[in-house]
């Protein structure tokens, strides 16, 4: 399971988002409905251990697919022919890009249906441009049937309904749920095929995005009190001055810049992070735990605007100001990370 960073649980809390994060206990971003809207992926659905599945490559019943890649598929069903009980995950085209894993990102373009079903309950071809997610933060069929494919491959998957929304359908009390349906929405139930086309992706390992970065914001940092240990490159550690100063607004210092594309309103980044809590309570590393976060910047943004712009391979310092609990929201300490920008989508 993974531990969601205390950097994304601060971002969350001060965009009044859900997003929970405890050491030792997974946990996913439910995101706001505009977010949502535009990355209509397979929600999150209770965790399995995916080393614990049968995973078969192939099965005379799954449904034959037409098109081409990067364009709508079509499936033709084979008459009478009865859903695979196991996760099936054929390889229709084999590609020769990075592995993804369990704890991966992948953009991907694909088409759901329910089993025998005549019309795709939904695809990301609608909104022209592939979608891109954590792999922890869908169903577990996708996880455990796209973990150790690669960038490139086109699969056909046949999902059993325990590792898909069950065998009733269900209304959604959140948006973008069963594949970006709006509020209100069911969910699909039964067997649920996709064809899945990856088009990008890292894996949760990846690591090393900043070594050839050039150093700008050492005095910046310096006079925060903060200090960052760990060659560019390497894993970094972050520690706070015990007469620093806490942060009365969110900053980002861009310790030392990498020559990547930019991080945009729209992009998801995926970055290894350590920080604490201000009064040192919390410490969290991603390089220690050999997984890193991916944060959706449609969320990021309205609490940390000052990633926006930021190239991919960088090193940036982020201080986050305490955030006061509202409702059913908790609050946060004021804290303070270092964060490698490894891959930007």
């Amino acid at each position: 399971m993974r531990r969601t960073s205390l950097t994304l649980t601060a971002l969350a809390a001060a965009a009044s988002l859900a997003l929970a994060g405890c050491s030792g206990a997974s946990s996913s971003a439910k995101a706001s409905k505009a977010a949502a809207s535009e990355t209509p992926v397979p929600a999150a659905t209770a965790p399995v251990d995916c080393s614990t599945l049968t995973i078969d490559s192939d099965s005379e019943s799954l449904p034959t697919v037409g098109g081409d890649a990067g364009k709508q598929p079509t499936v033709t069903w084979k008459k009478g022919s009865q859903a695979p009980k196991n996760l099936t995950v054929k390889t229709l085209t084999k590609g020769n890009g990075a592995e993804i894993d369990a704890a991966g990102v992948v953009k991907a373009n694909y088409t759901g249906w329910q089993w025998d079903g005549s019309d795709p309950f939904d695809t990301s071809f609608k909104s022209g441009a592939p979608a891109t997610f954590p792999l922890g933060n869908v169903i577990q069929g996708w996880k455990c049937g796209l973990a150790g494919h690669h960038v490139g491959d086109r699969v056909v998957m046949s999902i059993p309904p325990e590792l898909a929304y069950g065998n009733k359908a269900a209304q959604d009390a959140q948006a973008a749920q069963a594949g970006g349906a709006q509020q209100g929405q069911q969910k699909p139930a039964g067997t649920l095929v996709f064809v899945v086309e990856i088009v990008d992706g890292v894996s949760g390992k990846i690591s090393g995005g900043s070594a050839s970065a050039t150093m700008e914001g050492e005095e910046a940092v310096s006079q925060r009190g903060i200090t960052v240990s760990g060659e560019l490159g390497q894993p970094a550690k972050l520690s706070i001055g015990a007469d620093a100063a806490q942060p009365t607004k969110s900053e980002v210092i861009v310790l030392a810049r990498g020559s990547g594309p930019a991080i945009k309103e729209n992009s998801t980044a995926v970055m290894n992070i350590a920080g604490n809590y201000w009064d040192g309570s919390q410490p969290s590393n991603t390089w220690e735990q050999h997984a890193a976060e991916s944060i959706n910047m449609a969320q990021a943004q309205q609490s940390v605007p000052g990633l926006i712009g930021v190239p991919e391979g960088s090193r940036i310092v982020v201080l986050m100001p305490p955030v006061q609990a509202t409702g059913q929201q908790q609050g946060a300490p004021a804290s303070a990370y270092v964060m490698d920008v490894e891959k930007v989508f």
